[in-house]
């Protein structure tokens, strides 16, 4: 079975930013969740896809999660940022 963990890190190196994974409360996911499908896409987003659609993107394969995608000092970036500029 396959963590939550290592299918985070399977779309952080694909997609080439960072990403915080929340469960259907809005707490932080339990890395350790087991189970989880594979993420479905082999190559990246587009960089003038926004993060907005990106996020629906991923909730489309991870149902009962939500997440953040994350600028590379750390920072949550706003949902009409192209992923051209969090990469």
């Amino acid at each position: 079975m396959t963590k939550l963990a290592t299918r985070k890190k399977q779309i952080e190196d694909l997609e080439g930013f960072q990403i915080e994974i929340f469960d259907g409360f809005g707490n932080p996911a339990n890395l350790d969740a087991q189970g989880l499908p594979g993420y479905g896409y082999q190559r990246k987003a587009p960089g003038n896809m926004t993060v907005v659609s990106w996020k629906g993107r991923f909730q489309q394969n991870y149902p009962g999660y939500t997440c953040d995608v994350l600028h590379k000092d750390g920072s949550v970036a706003h949902g009409n940022t192209k992923l051209s500029s969090v990469r």
